[in-house]
């Protein structure tokens, strides 16, 4: 027995109660939701182990970097950068921690706030982020966009440009130069 009770949203029916009760999706919205989710998990992991790999970098840090390199003189308030990447303030500062060890940022009190503290992007960070966006996409075509027709791209672009306007804009890497 498959169902007694149904959730509407605006575009069907998406979960069913099972004879035990328990909410269950229907088959097209597991597939939908779950494959976002294993898609998402699958391709991180690859993407984290290829940039450690080549450049010593994760891809949480990369992002951090693409960030700096997209933003006014390549400086931005750690806070901002919490904000931006939807990692904690911590975690960021850890980050950023291992970044600065390398030479890659530089670390400095804001002048217009003392208890804030800016991140700068060095010209070894610039560096850096290039090769390692160069391998980000590389990764990324072979492992994703490879599988995927032009007009299912266009389709995912629409779709999640619904959840997140303006997210590709805001972490570009034409501010240091990268054809993209």
């Amino acid at each position: 027995m498959a169902s007694t009770t149904t959730t509407s949203t605006s575009t069907g029916h998406c979960q069913v109660s099972g004879v035990d009760g328990v909410p269950q999706w229907e088959p097209t919205y597991a597939d939908a939701w779950i494959g976002l989710l294993q898609t998402h998990r699958q391709l991180t992991r690859e993407l984290d182990a290829q940039l450690e790999a080549e450049h010593g970098l994760s891809l949480s840090g990369l992002e951090l970097l693409a960030r700096l390199a997209a933003a006014p003189e390549h400086w931005l308030r750690l806070s901002a950068l919490a904000t931006q990447t939807g990692l904690s303030l911590s975690r960021v500062s850890r980050i950023v921690d291992a970044l600065e060890g390398r030479g890659l940022l530089e670390r400095q009190p804001c002048p217009a706030d003392a208890r804030a503290i800016n991140a700068h992007l060095t010209a070894a960070g610039g560096e850096l982020l290039c090769g390692a966006e160069r391998t980000h996409r590389a990764v990324a075509q072979q492992a994703f966009f490879d599988h995927l027709s032009v007009a299912e791209v266009q389709t995912l672009a629409s779709v999640f440009a619904r959840f997140a306007p303006g997210a590709a804009v805001a972490c570009s890497g034409a501010a240091l130069g990268d054809p993209q």
